[in-house]
C-alpha cells in the first residue's frame, strides 16, 4: 500500500472530525480569496475612476477634503459650497493647461425611492478630456437634450431619438446619444449642457468644480502652484492622484478590518488542523508503536502525518475557491452598502489566478505548520512504551 492511500484510509476513519477541519480550511481560503480580491479590486477601481480612465489631472473645488471632493465630482454629492462660474476663464489662462471643462453634479433620488440618478451637467470639452467617451448618436441639439450612460439607457430601454420624461423636473428631454459601456460612473449618469443642469436646480452660474486637462503631467505641480497663488484661500487645487490616495487612506480603516478577519481564519484553520492531528497522535498511539516495530522511522511517520495533512489542505482550499466564487457577487452587493467611502462604479471585487494561487499557498502553508508539533510527537513515540501493558 502506497503512503497516500495509507494516509486517507486514517483520515475515513473519523469522517465527521476529517469532514469539520477540512471546512475550517475551507473558510479560511475563502476569506483570503474574497478579501484579497477586494483589496485588489477596490484599488483597482478607485485608481481607474479618479486618476486613469478620466483625462482629467487636477480639480479646482471648494472642498479642501480629498474623501468630500470625490463624493462631490465622482458621485454627485450635495455640497453648500461652489465655485462661480466665472473662475473657468481664469483658470483657462493658466500656462500648461490644455482643457478647462467647468461642470455641475448632483443625485436626486426618484419619487419610488428605490433608485438614485446623477445628473452630469458638462460642455464639450469632455469629448476632448475623456479617453474612453465614445458617442453613439449625436451631441446636446439643444437645452431640451440628455445623453444617457449605458447602464442607464438600458434600464430605461431608450436609444438616441427617443424621447424621456423626468418626474423630478416634470420635463421631457429628447436622448441625443448614448455613451458605449466603459464600465466606470458614467455608465449611469444623465449628461446634460451645463447651463440646463445648473438651471434645474435654481444654481445658475454655479459650478461643483472645474476639472483641468494639462499639456503634459511634468508640469502638474507647476500648475498646482500656480492656481493656489491665484485663487481665493478657501479654493483647491486637487490633483486627480491625491483623490485617489485620499480615498485609499480613507479605506484603510475597512481594510485593516478586512486583515484581521483573514488572521482570525487562519488561526480558526491552525488550531483546526493541530487539534485534528493531535487526536490522531493519541488515538493511533499503539499504530504508531508497532509501525516503528516493524521498521518504520522518523521521517515515515512525520511523512505520514504531513501526507494526511496535505490532504485535507488541498480538498479544504478547492472546496474554499468553489465557494467563495458563488460568494463573490453577493459580497460585492453586501460591501458597496457597507462602504462609508467613495465606491466606484465599477467591480470592486475582482478575483484571479494569481490570487486563488496565494490564499491556497498560505493556507496550505499554515497547514503544514500546525501538523509539525503533531507530526514530531507521534514520531517520538517509544514502541515499549506505547504496548509494554499488552
Amino acid at each position: 500500500m502506497k503512503f497516500y492511500q495509507f494516509a486517507l484510509m486514517n483520515l475515513m476513519r473519523s469522517k465527521s472530525r476529517t469532514m469539520l477541519t477540512t471546512l475550517s480550511v475551507a473558510v479560511a481560503t475563502a476569506t483570503l480569496f474574497v478579501v484579497f480580491s477586494l483589496d485588489r479590486g477596490y484599488q483597482s477601481a478607485v485608481s481607474e475612476e479618479l486618476v486613469k480612465n478620466t483625462g482629467i489631472h487636477m480639480f479646482v473645488t471648494r472642498e479642501g477634503c480629498p474623501i468630500e471632493a470625490s463624493s462631490v465630482i465622482a458621485q454627485g454629492g450635495v455640497s453648500p459650497l461652489y465655485i462661480p462660474e466665472d473662475f473657468a476663464a481664469r483658470v483657462k489662462d493658466v500656462p500648461y493647461v490644455k482643457e478647462v471643462m467647468p461642470f455641475k453634479i448632483y443625485a436626486i433620488t426618484t419619487p419610488d425611492g428605490l433608485r438614485t440618478d446623477i445628473f452630469f451637467g458638462v460642455t464639450d470639452a469632455i469629448q476632448r478630456i475623456r479617453p474612453d467617451w465614445n458617442l453613439k448618436g449625436a451631441w446636446f441639439k439643444d437645452e431640451n437634450s440628455v445623453i444617457l450612460g449605458a447602464e442607464i439607457a438600458r434600464i430605461e430601454m431608450l436609444k438616441p431619438g427617443d424621447k424621456t420624461y423626468i418626474e423630478h423636473f416634470d420635463k421631457e428631454f429628447e436622448v441625443t446619444g448614448v455613451l458605449e459601456q466603459n464600465f466606470t460612473q458614467d455608465d449611469g449618469f444623465f449628461f446634460l449642457p451645463l447651463a440646463t443642469a445648473q438651471r434645474l436646480i435654481k444654481r445658475e452660474g454655479k459650478l461643483s468644480a472645474i476639472a483641468l486637462h494639462l499639456e503634459n503631467l511634468n508640469h502638474l505641480d507647476d500648475v498646482k502652484i500656480t492656481l493656489e497663488g491665484l485663487l481665493p484661500e478657501d479654493y483647491f487645487a486637487v490633483t486627480a492622484k491625491a483623490l485617489g490616495e485620499g480615498v485609499l487612506k480613507f479605506f484603510g480603516s475597512t481594510r485593516a478590518m478586512m486583515f484581521m478577519m483573514i488572521l482570525i481564519a487562519l488561526i480558526v484553520c491552525t488550531l483546526g488542523i493541530a487539534n485534528t492531528m493531535l487526536m490522531t497522535t493519541v488515538e493511533r498511539r499503539k499504530e504508531f508503536a508497532y509501525l516503528k516495530c516493524v521498521g518504520a522511522g522518523f521521517l515515515d511517520i512525520s511523512r505520514l502525518i504531513f501526507l494526511e495533512t496535505l490532504i485535507i489542505s488541498l480538498i479544504g482550499t478547492a472546496l474554499g475557491l468553489i465557494i467563495s466564487i458563488f460568494l463573490i457577487p453577493g459580497f460585492e452587493h453586501f460591501i458597496r452598502g457597507a462602504l462609508v467611502v467613495y465606491v466606484p462604479a465599477a467591480k470592486i471585487v475582482r478575483p484571479g489566478v494569481d490570487i486563488a494561487i496565494l490564499s491556497s499557498a498560505i493556507v496550505i502553508l499554515v497547514g503544514i505548520f500546525a501538523a509539525l508539533y503533531p507530526a514530531v510527537k507521534s514520531a517520538k513515540i517509544a514502541p515499549m512504551e506505547a504496548i509494554r501493558n499488552e
